[in-house]
């Protein structure tokens, strides 16, 4: 079995754009969408550290489940920087944001 051409990984990496399952960061990604996506690997940690379900993560940020459920599988696309800080807030009250 040999390895698929460009234009088939191609047609895959477009089908897979489309699936809603963990989203991974691209290896050329933005240094804003690493941040984000931090972000979102913080609240996944919090969530698992703390034994807590998407729905009671969800209860405890106030936003619904289906936003948990986006941001545990790193759909930072769906966020704004700002609501995602917000958010991080609430799990860690005593960060310092530092811009260079």
């Amino acid at each position: 079995m040999s390895f698929p051409d460009k234009s088939k990984l191609k047609k895959m990496r477009e089908k897979l754009e489309k699936v809603d399952g963990f989203k991974m960061l691209a290896p050329d990604a933005k240094e804003l969408d690493r941040f984000r996506f931090k972000i979102c690997q913080e609240l996944l940690k919090y969530a698992q550290k703390k034994q807590m379900k998407d729905i009671e993560m969800a209860e405890y940020l106030e936003i619904t489940k289906a936003d948990m459920s986006r941001i545990f599988n790193h759909r930072i696309d769906k966020f704004s920087t700002d609501k995602l800080l917000k958010l991080y807030a609430k799990i860690n009250p005593n960060y310092k944001l530092k811009v260079s």
